[in-house]
């Protein structure tokens, strides 16, 4: 007869940091699609859902931040008046690049995450504007990209910063615990 090898439990502070998550993404978008448009920061909306997601990549060991990416490009898209699947592609693949060249860097403290929303809003708004001309839109390469971009890079690393601590926060509550310490429990063992 094989023995029953218990299974980890997973915690109410996993449970409730997923709640969180779920929470601050929905807060996120709306902030960005209802309330900015009118209140804009030097007439820029800040991207709040992709510097949340670009923040994750940054502090977050895993690949949960592709999904942020992915889901806070369709909230993004279902809220706003663009054509489904542009931000969703969009942020994934920034989300993807960012992080990919971010694990270069050592992750402790705020200064990475911000270089990280700027590298995000450079290839951002030129990706937007490149990809809605592809689908028909007229849209001013002088005015959308090289008018906006400056503004636009100093407000979405402002929004990095204020979004840092709220979303390292998160991602420590929703971070799965290791093996080891599930096994260890499991045993009788005891860690420090």
């Amino acid at each position: 007869m094989a023995a029953r090898i218990p299974q980890p439990h997973r915690g109410w502070r996993v449970r409730i940091g997923t709640i969180a998550a779920t929470l601050l993404i929905l807060t996120l978008g709306l902030l960005q699609t209802s309330v900015f448009p009118s209140f804009a920061i030097a007439g820029i909306r800040p991207s709040l859902v992709l510097m949340a997601a670009v923040i994750l990549v940054m502090v977050s060991e895993d690949s949960r931040a592709l999904y942020w990416g992915f889901l806070g490009g369709l909230l993004i898209d279902l809220l706003s008046a663009a054509p489904v699947g542009v931000n969703i592609l969009i942020f994934t693949l920034i989300v993807y690049i960012v992080g990919g060249q971010g694990h270069r860097f050592d992750r402790v403290n705020v200064v990475f995450p911000i270089l990280a929303g700027v590298a995000a809003t450079l290839l951002y708004y030129p990706a937007v504007v490149l990809s809605l001309q592809w689908l028909g839109f007229e849209l001013d390469w002088g005015e959308q990209v090289w008018k906006r971009l400056p503004r636009a890079v100093a407000v979405n690393a402002g929004a990095t910063a204020l979004l840092y601590p709220v979303v390292r926060l998160v991602d420590q509550w929703t971070r799965p615990q290791s093996t080891a310490r599930y096994l260890g429990r499991a045993r009788g063992g005891h860690f420090r």
